[in-house]
């Protein structure tokens, strides 16, 4: 019998193995790249997001006009920046006008205007201001009298691919995100009273000047907070901020702040909006993408 030029039956199974494992192979390593990459994707993209926001004034375009209070310009071609008095100091002003163009417009709208979607793809996103403490475990947000100071997008999924960019930023009106703001002095001696149910961002006593008074005798002001002196000040050293944050919170109910104060100019401002740190008050934005 003439066997030549046949294979035997070993070598016939042995090929036919390697060759589905090669198969196998060679349509399972590109999907693997491309999901690598399109993971590495998103934390580039994050940071440019959160760049834009804290950076960035944005701008408005109507074809004819533009500018960059595009706060004033929620129907027409923009791009939403936050920035209000330098990079990483937002606008008070254009962080309300972010929430209202998103309620009004929806979550595509600002999805264009933050330019998270390509020919090829669409971003999820998930942007807010959260508190220093705040963390993907126990989210803890910045928050003026009604609710989040800035929320806005899908509620971030538990599983698949996310990246989380976080940045420092401070406000450039203290006063705007005050759930109390008062006025505190006078040439007279006056004492403001304020009822503080804890735990608060911060309670802060800002003493801009003497009254304009100039006049009168030395300024000085006590602070008092549930009876206990906490402040007692005079001269030069009345005119600066004063925070009593962490004497406020060493308490678990409802405060009584007590301030007298003499020939001075200044305000108040209590707030869950941020914490004050270096003196300014701040908060974390948070970019996450998906």
């Amino acid at each position: 019998m003439n066997t030549k030029g046949e294979l035997s039956l070993d070598v016939v199974i042995g090929l036919s193995i390697f060759m589905i494992a090669f198969i196998f192979v060679a349509q399972y390593i590109p999907s693997i790249f491309v999901v690598e990459n399109e993971e590495l994707s998103l934390y580039p993209l994050a940071y440019r997001t959160s760049a834009i926001l804290a950076e960035d004034s944005g701008f408005w375009n109507n074809g004819s006009a533009n500018g960059t209070d595009w706060e004033n310009h929620l129907n027409v071609d923009l791009r939403i920046g936050l920035s209000g008095g330098g990079a990483n100091v937002l606008s008070v002003e254009k962080i309300a006008a972010f929430n209202d163009f998103y309620n009004n417009y929806g979550y595509e709208s600002v999805r264009r205007a933050l330019g998270l979607e390509t020919p090829t793809r669409q971003y999820d996103y998930n942007i807010s201001l959260q508190l220093f403490a705040s963390n993907s475990g126990q989210v803890n947000y910045a928050r003026n009298q009604s609710g989040p100071l800035l929320l806005v997008g899908n509620p971030v999924p538990d599983i698949g691919k996310v990246a989380r960019y976080e940045r420092i930023v401070a406000y450039d009106n203290l006063t705007a995100i005050a759930s109390i703001s008062s006025n505190i002095g006078t040439p007279s001696t006056t004492v403001n009273t304020f009822n503080v149910t804890p735990p608060i961002g911060a309670f802060i006593i800002v003493v801009e000047d003497r009254n304009t008074n100039q006049t009168a005798s030395e300024p000085w002001m006590n602070v008092k907070v549930n009876g206990n002196l906490v402040i007692n000040v005079s001269g030069n050293a009345t005119i600066t901020t004063f925070d009593i944050t962490d004497y406020v919170n060493g308490y678990s109910e409802t405060v009584y702040v007590w301030i007298q104060s003499h020939n001075i100019q200044g305000y108040v401002v209590v707030t869950d909006g941020g914490e004050y740190v270096g003196g300014r008050l701040g908060a974390k934005l948070v970019v996450i993408l998906w």
